[in-house]
C-alpha cells in the first residue's frame, strides 16, 4: 500500500466501502466491482469470470462496456488461457495480442472491435482463485502498466473478501429457507395453506377442473394475470391429490438469480462453488414423493431449461458439482403470467419444455371477471387486517361495497388485499368507508367517465375491427382520435375554437390534429 499515492489510497478506501455496502445481491456486487475497476483504469471492456471447481466450468457472468452493465451467462472453452489463471493464480497480461488468433477472435467477436491489449487479475477467496477480473483495450491505445496491475490486485483483495461474505450470506439464507420449509412439512396441513374462497360461477366451474386434474400425476400449467391467485389454485390441486400427505414445495423463480437457481432447484455438493462448506439438498429432493410448485416458471434461464426438462421426463438429475445421478418422483405444478407460447416462438423458452409443462393448462380468470368473489375475499382480508391493526372492524359500508364491486382491479386479488390492508390502517371502526379504500376514479378511466364495462368492450371491438391488419396501439388511437374529434366538431358546427375548449386542447393543436388525421368538413 505504501507504493500508492495518497490520492490513490483514498480512492481505494472509497471503492472498498462501496463494494462492501451490501451482500444481499451477488449480481449487483459484481457490477460494483467492475465500476470500481473502471475508476482505477480506463478501458473499453471490463468482464467478470467465475470458475466452478466441481465442474471446471468458466463463465463470463457480468460485463461493463461504455458504462452499460450487461448480465451474461457465457461459458468459455475449458482450454482457454483464463483456465491457467484459475489453476496457477497468476496475473495474465499481453500488450499486443493481434497475432494470437484465440484472443483476437474470441474477444474481437464479443466486442466487434480490434483488440490491442488485455489483462486478467485473479480474485482469491480463502487462498483459491475463484474469479477473474478481465480488462480489454486500455484507453487511448495505451498499454497496461505495472502500476495498473498493482492497483487492480489491491482491488481484487477487497473484491475477494466481499464475494466471500456475499456467498456466506446467500448460503445462510438458503439454509434458513430450507429449515422453514422442513418445519412447514411437519406442521398441521391446514396451517400452511391460504384460505380459498369460491363464490362465483366461474371459479366453481374451474374448481371442477382442478379436482379432476388433481387426481392425476400430470404436470399442470396455471396461467393468468399477475395477482389472480395462481398459488392458491396450486395449493388446491395439491390438497385434492393423492400426494397431499407428502411435501408441497414452493419456488418463486423470479426471486432467484440465475447463478443461484440451479443450486436452489437441484442442490449442490461440498466444494461445488465458493463457500459451499457442506452438501445441500435442492427443492426437487425436498419435494420427493410430493409436489413442486414453480411460480413464475417463465423466468427460468434458457441455459437451465434442459436440466429441468430432463428431471421432468426422466425423473433424474445431478447436484451441482456432482456426477452422481439422483432419482426423484415429483409432480410439477407451474405458474406464469407470461405468454410461454409466444416466448417459444421468440426462442426465449424451450418448446419441448413448454409441452411437458402444458399437459393440463388451467387459466385463472381475473378478479373483474368473477365479481361475486370480490366481497367475500375482501371480508376475509378485513378480518385478517383488523386483527393486525388492532381495530375492531365488522364490515364495509354500502358505498364501500359499491366501490369494491365497480372497480376493475387491474392488480387483481393482490391489489384488493393491499386496498383492504390500507383501509384498516387509515379508517375508523366499525365499518370501512369508500374513502378509506382510496379507489380513486383515476384507477378506472371508464368508470370515471360513466361508461360501463360492456360499452368499453364494445368500443374496443369496433376500433380493433376497423384497424384491419394493423392492430397496433397507435393505429387504434388514431382511429378513435379521428372519430372523436369529428364528433365534437360536428356538435360545435365545426367551430374549432368551441371544439378545442371541449377537448381541452389549444386551437392550434386541434388544427394540427385535423391535418394529421385528414379531417375536413363536408360541405
Amino acid at each position: 500500500m505504501n507504493q500508492f499515492s495518497p490520492e490513490t489510497l483514498k480512492t481505494l478506501i472509497e471503492l472498498g466501502n462501496s463494494i462492501n455496502s451490501d451482500y444481499s445481491d451477488k449480481g449487483a456486487l459484481l457490477f460494483r466491482i467492475l465500476r470500481a475497476a473502471m475508476r482505477l483504469v480506463k478501458c473499453e471492456l471490463y468482464s467478470f469470470l467465475t470458475y466452478e471447481p466441481g465442474t471446471r466450468r468458466i463463465k463470463i457472468v457480468a460485463s461493463l462496456a461504455g458504462g452499460e452493465e450487461k448480465k451474461q451467462d457465457v461459458e468459455l472453452d475449458g482450454n482457454c488461457a483464463e483456465h491457467e489463471v484459475f489453476i496457477k493464480g497468476n496475473v495474465l497480461s499481453a500488450e499486443d495480442i493481434e497475432d494470437d488468433l484465440y484472443y483476437a477472435e474470441r474477444i474481437g467477436e464479443r466486442l466487434s472491435v480490434r483488440v490491442s491489449s488485455f489483462l486478467c487479475i485473479p480474485v482469491f477467496i480463502e487462498k483459491r482463485p475463484v474469479c477473474i477480473l478481465e480488462l480489454v483495450n486500455k484507453d487511448r491505445g495505451l498499454k497496461f502498466s505495472d502500476y495498473d496491475v498493482l492497483m487492480l490486485e489491491s482491488l481484487a483483495v477487497v473484491a475477494g473478501n466481499a464475494l466471500c461474505f456475499c456467498e456466506k450470506n446467500i448460503l445462510q439464507t438458503r439454509q434458513i429457507m430450507a429449515l422453514k420449509q422442513n418445519i412447514s412439512f411437519n406442521s398441521a396441513g391446514a396451517a400452511k395453506f391460504h384460505e380459498f374462497i369460491a363464490e362465483s360461477p366461474a371459479i366453481k366451474d374451474l374448481m371442477d377442473i382442478v379436482r379432476r386434474a388433481a387426481v392425476t400425476n400430470s404436470s399442470v400449467l396455471l396461467t393468468g394475470e399477475s395477482g389472480v391467485g395462481k398459488e392458491l389454485f396450486a395449493e388446491q390441486i395439491y390438497l385434492n391429490s393423492k400426494r397431499s400427505s407428502m411435501p408441497f414445495v414452493r419456488v418463486n423463480c423470479a426471486s432467484l438469480s440465475d447463478t443461484l437457481m440451479e443450486s436452489e432447484l437441484f442442490g449442490h455438493i461440498k466444494g461445488a462453488y465458493t463457500s459451499a462448506d457442506s452438501a445441500q439438498k435442492g427443492r426437487f429432493e425436498m419435494a420427493d414423493g410430493g409436489t413442486l410448485f414453480l411460480d413464475e416458471v417463465g423466468e427460468i434461464p434458457l441455459a437451465l431449461q434442459p436440466k429441468l426438462l430432463r428431471v421432468i421426463q426422466d425423473k433424474q438429475f445431478e447436484r451441482v458439482g456432482s456426477s452422481e445421478t439422483i432419482d426423484v418422483d415429483v409432480r410439477i405444478i407451474a405458474a406464469t403470467n407470461r405468454n410461454l407460447a409466444e416466448m417459444v416462438e421468440k426462442g426465449q423458452f424451450r418448446e419441448d419444455l413448454f409441452y411437458r409443462l402444458n399437459v393440463l393448462p388451467i387459466r385463472i380468470p381475473p378478479l373483474r371477471a368473477r365479481k361475486e368473489d370480490i366481497l367475500p375475499i375482501a371480508r376475509c382480508f378485513l378480518h385478517r387486517y383488523s386483527v393486525e391493526s388492532g381495530k375492531n372492524y365488522t364490515d364495509f359500508s354500502e358505498s364501500a361495497v359499491a366501490a369494491l364491486e365497480s372497480y376493475r382491479w387491474p392488480g387483481n386479488v393482490r391489489e384488493l388485499e393491499n386496498a383492504v390492508a390500507r383501509a384498516c390502517i387509515i379508517g375508523n371502526p366499525p365499518v370501512i368507508q369508500s374513502a378509506d379504500l382510496r379507489l380513486y376514479p383515476g384507477g378506472d378511466i371508464s368508470a370515471s367517465c360513466g361508461i360501463s364495462e360492456e360499452q368499453t368492450d364494445e368500443l374496443a371491438g369496433v376500433v380493433a375491427s376497423g384497424a384491419g391488419a394493423d392492430r397496433s396501439l397507435k393505429t387504434a388511437q388514431d382511429i378513435f382520435k379521428r372519430a372523436y374529434v369529428i364528433k365534437i366538431l360536428e356538435e360545435c358546427g365545426w367551430n374549432q375554437t368551441k371544439a378545442s375548449k371541449i377537448l381541452e386542447i389549444q386551437r392550434t393543436y386541434l388544427s394540427r390534429l385535423m391535418s394529421e388525421l385528414n379531417i375536413r368538413e363536408n360541405k
